[in-house]
């Protein structure tokens, strides 16, 4: 009998250390998931604070587009609509406005020697 339950002893530790070994690294590996799972709580906080202000940027937006002023400069950029009483006033391109008085100035060289009072009568009554 006595034989017998060392047997059986010897037969229960070896499988019963196994097991603890088992557990022992299980508990380490959670362990050390929630101490480094610090960190990532770190960086998710931070996120949800930047989506917070994300958030208040594009609810602000959202009230702005809402708004008489946004509608009324829309239709007037976008579809060139006008109120009653109002008209549209088409400005010439200024960079195709700077050739041409460039062009004009080379065809124009005998009018710089007469004076300047010559060049106003001129401009008045043609």
């Amino acid at each position: 009998m006595i034989i017998n339950s060392m047997r059986l002893r010897k037969f229960l530790t070896i499988p019963l250390i196994i097991l603890g070994l088992l557990v022992i690294i299980q508990l380490s590996r959670s362990i050390i998931n929630i101490y480094g799972g610090g960190g990532r709580v770190g960086e998710l906080a931070a996120e949800v604070v930047e989506l917070q202000k994300e958030k208040e940027e594009l609810e602000r937006e959202k009230a702005f587009r809402q708004t008489q002023e946004f509608v009324e400069r829309e239709a007037r950029d976008k579809l060139r609509m006008v109120k009653d009483g109002e008209r549209i006033v088409v400005l010439p391109d200024t960079q195709k406005n700077a050739e041409t008085n460039v062009e004009e100035r080379g065809k124009v060289i005998g009018e710089e020697s007469r004076p300047n009072w010559k060049r106003w009568i001129d401009f008045w009554l043609r």
